[in-house]
Parts: C-alpha cells; structure tokens; sequence
C-alpha cells in the first residue's frame, strides 16, 4: 500500500496535502476509529508530512536561490 500511497502523494499540491493531512489529525482525534484504520491513517499522515516538508524545502532553496540572484545583480 505504500507504494501506490507515495504515489497518490506526489501528485498532490502542497495545499491539498495539507488538506488531507488535517482531515487525518482530526480523524486521529477523534477516536471513533479502529485499530487497523488508525494505523492506515497514521501511515498515511506520515507519508504527507514528509512530503509537505519536502515541498516547504523546495520552496525555500527557490526563494534563497532567487535572493542569492538578486543580490548578486545588484
């Protein structure tokens, strides 16, 4: 399952991850869930998070690149 999961991630925006991410927590808190779902869920979660934070640092390499750029132009 997570193969198929990274997957189904990847092609998420970084918006919907968070998204989905959220859902889970509030899921996970709940505590209506069982044992095997729970599990799921927190699979899941981590696979977002850790690509939620693969975006956050993409972005910021981006940001320090363009800035190096700018400055350096001026």
């Amino acid at each position: 399952m997570s193969e198929k999961l990274k997957k189904q991630i990847s092609k998420m925006s970084f918006e919907s991850a968070m998204t989905r991410l959220e859902e889970i927590v509030e899921t996970l808190s709940s505590q209506k869930i069982n044992l095997d779902s729970m599990i799921s869920l927190h699979e899941e979660g981590v696979l977002l998070k850790e690509f939620c934070e693969e975006k956050l640092a993409d972005a910021k390499l981006k940001i320090e690149t363009i800035s190096k750029t700018k400055s350096s132009q001026s």
